[in-house]
């Protein structure tokens, strides 16, 4: 595993810090449940795409310096991916943006997260070795939309089992 921390590392912890300091105010708005169970579906959703687009045969991308695994990948996995779903869960819940103000809001995280990975890519945090950033527009939104409806049943599920 490598260690040394150049500017990618850098950009990979920074991006958590301020991501962990944009959720730290909002994470008492889920339940305990709700969040352990988002951050879970985060972590293995965002793994497993990761893993399989960048393992052979298909080598899409790496993060970082080398197409090894780094340790400010991992944290990059473990936090930085659940603290935005949620953030983008806080905002859609809170401010109620159903119906056709959902489509709009998920055009707008796309928006913003296409332009995260380009910044990601300007940094050389993250390397494509077959990946354009193009092939991302579909995967985002079909991301929020499946987060959302993920969230829906357990948000639907605990308080079923509140109200037993």
């Amino acid at each position: 595993m490598n260690v040394t921390y150049d500017w990618n590392e850098w950009f990979f912890l920074i991006s958590t810090f301020i991501v962990l300091l944009l959720f730290f105010p909002i994470r008492k708005y889920f339940s305990p449940v709700i969040v352990m169970l988002v951050w879970i579906y985060n972590i293995a959703l965002v793994s497993t795409i990761d893993y399989f687009l960048i393992a052979t045969p298909f080598k899409m991308y790496y993060f970082g310096d080398n197409p090894t695994y780094e340790l400010s990948g991992a944290l990059f996995h473990l936090f930085m991916y659940p603290c935005a779903s949620l953030i983008f869960l806080y905002i859609y819940d809170k401010f109620e943006l159903y119906g056709k103000k959902t489509a709009w809001y998920i055009l707008s995280w796309t928006g913003f997260s296409l332009f995260y990975e380009w910044i990601c890519v300007k940094n050389k945090a993250l390397i494509y070795t077959g990946w354009k950033l193009q092939y991302s527009i579909p995967v985002y939104p079909a991301a929020a939309i499946a987060l959302i409806l993920f969230f829906h049943f357990v948000k639907r599920k605990s308080l079923e089992v509140s109200y037993q």
